[in-house]
């Protein structure tokens, strides 16, 4: 009886590994990053402000430049050779705070969906890219660009904007 019990469990327990393991790893699991190289600002741009991210931590680093530029009569995220540690449901998001470590800051804040990224504009470019901002933000009123990770509620990183 004991063998037949034993049997049993691991045959459940296999089952089990098998059909939630692909759900769990979905998940849980980075997205992919695509590594791009775009055009910089076009002649007569304008920076508005500049910043230099930095990691939240050694599991969590983002690296590189973003600067705010006017353009053609729109604002755009600039990033320059921007690298990232990938997550789940990782994000951009423009706040007031020039270096957001809080849900409630990031909340303050608004979500910028980066064309091209993985499941809706999830930050999964790296590299140097241009992410236009929608006409309804006004740009002005942010001091920071933030990298968070939505599902674990966990800052990748930061830079704080400096005006030019």
């Amino acid at each position: 009886m004991n063998r037949r019990l034993g049997t049993a469990l691991t045959v459940l327990a296999v089952v089990i590994v098998v059909v939630a393991g692909p759900v769990v790893y979905d998940l849980f699991a980075p997205e992919r990053s695509t590594t791009v190289v775009e055009a910089g600002p076009g002649d007569g741009a304008t920076t508005l402000a500049t910043g230099t991210f930095s990691g939240a931590d050694a599991a969590h680093r983002v690296s590189g430049t973003v600067s705010l530029v006017e353009e053609d009569g729109t604002h755009v995220l600039y990033f320059q050779n921007y690298s990232q540690t990938q997550g789940p449901d990782v994000f951009v998001y423009l706040t007031p705070d020039g270096d957001p470590t809080t849900r409630d800051q990031i909340d303050r804040g608004v979500k910028v969906r980066i064309d091209g990224g993985a499941d809706g504009g999830e930050s999964t470019k790296e590299g140097t890219f241009r992410q236009e901002l929608p006409g309804d933000i006004d740009p002005t009123q942010y001091r920071g660009v933030s990298v968070w990770c939505d599902d674990f509620s966990v800052p990748f990183g930061s830079a704080t904007l400096t005006d030019e």
